[in-house]
Protein backbone atom coordinates (compact mmCIF):
# COMPACT_ATOMS: atom_id res chain seq x y z
CA UNK A 1 0.00 0.00 0.00
CA UNK A 2 2.77 2.11 1.02
CA UNK A 3 4.77 1.45 -1.95
CA UNK A 4 1.14 2.15 -4.46
CA UNK A 5 0.71 5.05 -2.75
CA UNK A 6 4.61 6.23 -3.12
CA UNK A 7 3.74 5.41 -6.75
CA UNK A 8 0.91 7.50 -7.34
CA UNK A 9 2.47 10.94 -6.01
CA UNK A 10 5.49 10.69 -7.74
CA UNK A 11 3.33 9.95 -10.96
CA UNK A 12 1.35 12.80 -9.69
CA UNK A 13 4.15 15.27 -9.59
CA UNK A 14 5.57 14.08 -12.92
CA UNK A 15 1.94 15.07 -14.19
CA UNK A 16 1.80 18.07 -12.74
CA UNK A 17 5.83 19.14 -14.09
CA UNK A 18 4.43 18.26 -17.57
CA UNK A 19 0.85 20.08 -16.60
CA UNK A 20 3.04 23.38 -15.41
CA UNK A 21 5.94 22.73 -18.57
CA UNK A 22 3.29 22.79 -21.14
CA UNK A 23 1.40 25.71 -19.84
CA UNK A 24 4.88 27.82 -19.47
CA UNK A 25 5.57 26.55 -23.47
CA UNK A 26 1.72 27.74 -23.98
CA UNK A 27 2.25 31.15 -22.21
CA UNK A 28 6.17 31.79 -24.05
CA UNK A 29 5.18 31.32 -27.25
CA UNK A 30 2.09 33.80 -26.54
CA UNK A 31 4.61 36.61 -25.55
CA UNK A 32 6.75 36.10 -28.23
CA UNK A 33 3.88 36.18 -30.67
CA UNK A 34 2.48 39.16 -29.11
CA UNK A 35 6.49 40.55 -29.35
CA UNK A 36 6.00 40.23 -33.01
CA UNK A 37 2.88 41.76 -33.12
CA UNK A 38 4.25 45.00 -31.47
CA UNK A 39 7.31 45.12 -33.42
CA UNK A 40 7.29 47.21 -36.44
CA UNK A 41 7.98 45.47 -39.21
CA UNK A 42 10.89 46.86 -42.12
CA UNK A 43 8.22 48.62 -44.64
CA UNK A 44 6.93 50.09 -41.46
CA UNK A 45 10.54 51.56 -40.16
CA UNK A 46 11.18 52.84 -43.64
CA UNK A 47 7.41 54.44 -44.18
CA UNK A 48 8.10 56.49 -41.03
CA UNK A 49 11.91 57.39 -41.70
CA UNK A 50 9.89 59.05 -45.27
CA UNK A 51 7.47 60.85 -43.30
CA UNK A 52 9.63 62.30 -41.03
CA UNK A 53 11.76 63.01 -44.35
CA UNK A 54 8.74 64.89 -45.75
CA UNK A 55 8.31 66.48 -42.90
CA UNK A 56 12.13 68.21 -42.11
CA UNK A 57 11.96 69.12 -45.73
CA UNK A 58 8.70 70.90 -45.78
CA UNK A 59 9.30 72.77 -42.64
CA UNK A 60 13.17 73.30 -44.30
CA UNK A 61 11.18 74.80 -47.30
CA UNK A 62 8.33 76.46 -45.24
CA UNK A 63 11.05 78.61 -43.62
CA UNK A 64 13.65 79.42 -46.74
CA UNK A 65 10.26 80.77 -48.07
CA UNK A 66 9.57 82.75 -45.01
CA UNK A 67 13.12 83.86 -45.67
CA UNK A 68 12.63 84.68 -48.82
CA UNK A 69 9.29 86.10 -48.69
CA UNK A 70 10.80 88.83 -45.93
CA UNK A 71 13.87 89.59 -47.76
CA UNK A 72 11.63 90.56 -50.98
CA UNK A 73 9.04 92.65 -48.64
CA UNK A 74 12.01 94.49 -47.53
CA UNK A 75 13.32 95.04 -51.14
CA UNK A 76 10.60 96.10 -52.25
CA UNK A 77 9.82 99.19 -49.47
CA UNK A 78 13.59 100.15 -49.91
CA UNK A 79 12.47 99.93 -54.16
CA UNK A 80 9.89 102.80 -52.97
CA UNK A 81 12.17 104.93 -50.97
CA UNK A 82 13.57 108.18 -52.47
CA UNK A 83 16.68 106.67 -51.63
CA UNK A 84 16.08 104.06 -54.27
CA UNK A 85 15.26 106.63 -57.08
CA UNK A 86 18.28 108.28 -56.44
CA UNK A 87 20.73 105.42 -56.96
CA UNK A 88 18.53 104.40 -59.62
CA UNK A 89 17.69 107.35 -61.91
CA UNK A 90 20.71 109.53 -61.48
CA UNK A 91 24.01 108.90 -63.17
CA UNK A 92 25.69 110.71 -59.29
CA UNK A 93 25.91 107.18 -57.61
CA UNK A 94 27.25 105.45 -60.10
CA UNK A 95 30.07 108.81 -60.00
CA UNK A 96 30.56 108.62 -56.30
CA UNK A 97 30.84 104.56 -56.66
CA UNK A 98 33.73 104.82 -59.36
CA UNK A 99 35.66 107.64 -56.93
CA UNK A 100 35.33 105.40 -54.05
CA UNK A 101 36.65 102.44 -55.66
CA UNK A 102 39.44 104.21 -57.45
CA UNK A 103 40.42 106.30 -53.92
CA UNK A 104 40.11 102.65 -52.41
CA UNK A 105 42.74 100.90 -54.70
CA UNK A 106 44.66 104.00 -54.04
CA UNK A 107 44.97 103.89 -50.24
CA UNK A 108 45.98 100.15 -50.88
CA UNK A 109 48.70 100.96 -53.47
CA UNK A 110 50.14 104.38 -51.89
CA UNK A 111 53.07 102.90 -49.61
CA UNK A 112 54.09 101.36 -53.38
CA UNK A 113 53.59 104.44 -55.73
CA UNK A 114 55.00 106.89 -53.38
CA UNK A 115 57.91 103.82 -52.25
CA UNK A 116 59.94 104.14 -49.40
CA UNK A 117 63.71 104.07 -48.38
CA UNK A 118 65.76 101.33 -48.44
CA UNK A 119 66.43 100.98 -44.68
CA UNK A 120 63.00 101.07 -44.01
CA UNK A 121 62.72 98.65 -46.86
CA UNK A 122 65.75 96.31 -45.31
CA UNK A 123 63.87 96.36 -41.79
CA UNK A 124 60.57 95.43 -43.58
CA UNK A 125 61.90 92.63 -45.18
CA UNK A 126 63.87 91.22 -42.07
CA UNK A 127 60.30 90.54 -41.18
CA UNK A 128 58.57 87.70 -42.21
CA UNK A 129 54.46 87.45 -41.27
CA UNK A 130 52.57 84.74 -42.96
CA UNK A 131 50.09 85.03 -44.53
CA UNK A 132 46.40 84.48 -42.97
CA UNK A 133 44.18 81.39 -43.37
CA UNK A 134 42.09 83.23 -43.68
CA UNK A 135 43.53 85.68 -46.69
CA UNK A 136 44.55 82.65 -48.42
CA UNK A 137 40.67 81.35 -48.56
CA UNK A 138 39.34 84.44 -49.52
CA UNK A 139 41.90 84.97 -52.37
CA UNK A 140 40.97 81.41 -54.22
CA UNK A 141 37.57 81.51 -53.20
CA UNK A 142 36.85 85.05 -54.64
CA UNK A 143 38.70 84.18 -57.52
CA UNK A 144 37.31 80.70 -58.26
CA UNK A 145 33.72 81.99 -57.70
CA UNK A 146 34.58 84.72 -60.24
CA UNK A 147 35.63 82.23 -62.97
CA UNK A 148 32.67 79.87 -62.35
CA UNK A 149 30.33 82.65 -62.62
CA UNK A 150 32.24 84.09 -65.84
CA UNK A 151 31.88 80.63 -67.52
CA UNK A 152 28.70 79.85 -66.37
CA UNK A 153 26.72 83.01 -67.65
CA UNK A 154 29.06 83.39 -70.93
CA UNK A 155 29.20 80.25 -72.56
CA UNK A 156 26.57 77.92 -71.25
CA UNK A 157 23.22 80.03 -69.31
CA UNK A 158 23.42 82.99 -72.04
CA UNK A 159 23.33 80.49 -74.63
CA UNK A 160 21.46 77.68 -73.81
CA UNK A 161 18.67 80.65 -72.62
CA UNK A 162 19.36 82.50 -75.93
CA UNK A 163 18.78 79.18 -78.40
CA UNK A 164 15.24 78.21 -76.26
CA UNK A 165 13.45 80.84 -75.06
CA UNK A 166 11.14 83.23 -77.01
CA UNK A 167 12.97 86.54 -77.03
CA UNK A 168 11.42 88.50 -74.66
CA UNK A 169 11.53 85.93 -71.97
CA UNK A 170 14.84 85.48 -72.39
CA UNK A 171 15.51 89.69 -71.97
CA UNK A 172 13.71 89.46 -68.97
CA UNK A 173 15.84 86.49 -67.30
CA UNK A 174 18.90 88.80 -68.63
CA UNK A 175 17.52 91.74 -66.97
CA UNK A 176 17.42 90.45 -63.56
CA UNK A 177 20.44 88.08 -64.28
CA UNK A 178 22.90 91.34 -65.39
CA UNK A 179 23.34 93.85 -62.38
CA UNK A 180 23.19 90.92 -60.13
CA UNK A 181 26.37 89.13 -62.59
CA UNK A 182 28.38 92.19 -63.14
CA UNK A 183 28.09 93.63 -59.33
CA UNK A 184 28.73 90.26 -57.76
CA UNK A 185 31.71 90.16 -60.60
CA UNK A 186 33.08 93.55 -59.31
CA UNK A 187 32.94 92.72 -56.01
CA UNK A 188 34.69 89.35 -56.22
CA UNK A 189 37.42 91.11 -58.18
CA UNK A 190 38.12 93.62 -55.70
CA UNK A 191 38.32 90.97 -52.87
CA UNK A 192 40.48 88.59 -55.29
CA UNK A 193 43.02 92.18 -56.02
CA UNK A 194 43.34 92.90 -52.60
CA UNK A 195 43.77 89.43 -51.34
CA UNK A 196 46.75 89.15 -53.89
CA UNK A 197 48.15 92.47 -52.67
CA UNK A 198 48.27 90.68 -49.29
CA UNK A 199 49.52 87.37 -50.20
CA UNK A 200 52.57 89.28 -52.10
CA UNK A 201 53.72 91.34 -49.46
CA UNK A 202 53.48 88.33 -46.72
CA UNK A 203 55.82 86.46 -49.00
CA UNK A 204 58.00 89.41 -49.67
CA UNK A 205 57.77 91.67 -46.99
CA UNK A 206 60.22 94.30 -48.74
CA UNK A 207 57.70 94.75 -51.35
CA UNK A 208 55.57 96.54 -48.51
CA UNK A 209 57.56 99.68 -49.00
CA UNK A 210 58.80 99.27 -52.59
CA UNK A 211 57.95 101.37 -55.35
CA UNK A 212 55.86 99.91 -57.99
CA UNK A 213 58.35 99.54 -60.81
CA UNK A 214 60.47 97.61 -57.86
CA UNK A 215 58.73 94.99 -58.68
CA UNK A 216 59.08 91.30 -60.84
CA UNK A 217 56.97 92.63 -64.04
CA UNK A 218 54.99 89.54 -63.62
CA UNK A 219 53.18 90.78 -60.43
CA UNK A 220 52.65 93.83 -61.95
CA UNK A 221 51.02 92.27 -64.86
CA UNK A 222 49.16 90.27 -62.61
CA UNK A 223 48.06 93.63 -60.54
CA UNK A 224 47.15 95.41 -63.72
CA UNK A 225 45.24 92.71 -64.84
CA UNK A 226 42.94 91.95 -61.53
CA UNK A 227 42.53 95.78 -61.44
CA UNK A 228 41.29 96.39 -65.29
CA UNK A 229 39.10 93.03 -64.37
CA UNK A 230 37.56 94.53 -61.42
CA UNK A 231 37.43 98.10 -63.26
CA UNK A 232 35.72 96.75 -66.62
CA UNK A 233 32.82 94.91 -65.11
CA UNK A 234 32.29 97.75 -62.53
CA UNK A 235 31.82 99.97 -65.68
CA UNK A 236 29.13 97.94 -66.65
CA UNK A 237 27.67 97.35 -63.77
CA UNK A 238 27.09 101.01 -63.30
CA UNK A 239 27.59 102.66 -66.75
CA UNK A 240 26.53 100.29 -70.02
CA UNK A 241 24.03 97.70 -67.93
CA UNK A 242 21.23 100.48 -66.87
CA UNK A 243 21.10 102.24 -69.89
CA UNK A 244 21.43 98.95 -71.89
CA UNK A 245 17.91 97.72 -69.55
CA UNK A 246 15.90 100.89 -70.43
CA UNK A 247 16.41 100.64 -73.81
CA UNK A 248 15.51 97.13 -74.02
CA UNK A 249 11.84 97.91 -72.36
CA UNK A 250 11.32 100.88 -75.25
CA UNK A 251 12.47 98.06 -78.16
CA UNK A 252 10.11 95.59 -76.40
CA UNK A 253 7.27 97.68 -75.96
CA UNK A 254 7.71 99.03 -79.87
CA UNK A 255 7.43 95.04 -80.78
CA UNK A 256 4.54 94.06 -78.57
CA UNK A 257 2.09 96.69 -79.90
CA UNK A 258 2.89 94.54 -83.15
CA UNK A 259 2.97 91.37 -81.76
CA UNK A 260 6.38 90.51 -81.84
CA UNK A 261 8.93 89.28 -79.74
CA UNK A 262 7.97 85.30 -79.34
CA UNK A 263 10.34 84.13 -82.11
CA UNK A 264 13.61 82.12 -80.72
CA UNK A 265 17.29 83.43 -81.45
CA UNK A 266 18.01 86.89 -83.20
CA UNK A 267 15.08 89.46 -84.38
CA UNK A 268 16.93 92.47 -86.40
CA UNK A 269 13.68 94.72 -86.97
CA UNK A 270 13.25 94.52 -90.76
CA UNK A 271 11.13 91.06 -90.54
CA UNK A 272 8.22 93.39 -89.67
CA UNK A 273 7.18 96.01 -91.93
CA UNK A 274 5.67 98.41 -89.32
CA UNK A 275 9.34 97.89 -87.37
CA UNK A 276 10.64 98.47 -90.64
CA UNK A 277 9.05 101.82 -91.20
CA UNK A 278 9.31 102.87 -87.98
CA UNK A 279 12.01 105.55 -87.03
CA UNK A 280 11.78 105.55 -83.45
CA UNK A 281 11.84 101.73 -83.39
CA UNK A 282 15.01 102.27 -85.73
CA UNK A 283 16.80 104.19 -83.32
CA UNK A 284 16.13 102.72 -80.31
CA UNK A 285 17.43 99.15 -81.87
CA UNK A 286 20.28 100.63 -83.45
CA UNK A 287 21.39 101.78 -79.71
CA UNK A 288 20.45 98.72 -78.12
CA UNK A 289 22.92 96.56 -80.19
CA UNK A 290 25.48 98.90 -80.05
CA UNK A 291 25.94 99.39 -76.10
CA UNK A 292 24.82 95.29 -76.16
CA UNK A 293 28.01 94.78 -78.54
CA UNK A 294 30.07 96.73 -76.00
CA UNK A 295 29.09 94.98 -73.14
CA UNK A 296 29.63 91.99 -74.27
CA UNK A 297 32.92 93.15 -75.40
CA UNK A 298 33.64 94.23 -72.18
CA UNK A 299 32.49 91.27 -70.51
CA UNK A 300 34.97 89.17 -72.83
CA UNK A 301 38.01 91.71 -72.17
CA UNK A 302 37.22 91.10 -68.45
CA UNK A 303 37.12 87.09 -69.39
CA UNK A 304 40.24 87.35 -70.86
CA UNK A 305 41.93 88.80 -67.75
CA UNK A 306 40.68 86.46 -65.78
CA UNK A 307 42.68 83.74 -67.69
CA UNK A 308 45.55 85.69 -67.53
CA UNK A 309 45.46 85.11 -63.68
CA UNK A 310 44.14 81.43 -64.39
CA UNK A 311 47.72 80.46 -66.34
CA UNK A 312 49.64 82.84 -63.92
CA UNK A 313 48.23 80.49 -60.86
CA UNK A 314 48.53 76.74 -63.09
CA UNK A 315 52.35 78.04 -63.62
CA UNK A 316 52.72 77.63 -59.60
CA UNK A 317 50.77 74.40 -59.00
CA UNK A 318 53.81 72.09 -57.24
CA UNK A 319 51.99 68.75 -56.32
CA UNK A 320 54.23 66.72 -53.93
Amino acid sequence: MCLQGMHHRVSGRLLGGGVIDDEFNVTKSEVEKSLLREAPSESDRVAVEEELYRDMLAGGTQVTRKLFEDIKRLGDKFCQSTTYKILTRTTQPSHAISMLFVSFMLLVLWPNIIGQSKESSGDCARLQPRASVLVSLAYFGSFAMHFGAQMWMTFVSGLALYFNLPRHTFGRIQEILFPKYFSMGTGLSVVTLLAFINLQRAAHPELKTASLHNWDPILLLQLTTLALCAILELTVWLYLAPPMLRLMHLKYNFEARETVGQEIGQFSGTENVQLRRSSPYQNVHKRFRQIHMLTASVNMGSLLCTFVHLHYLASRVELH
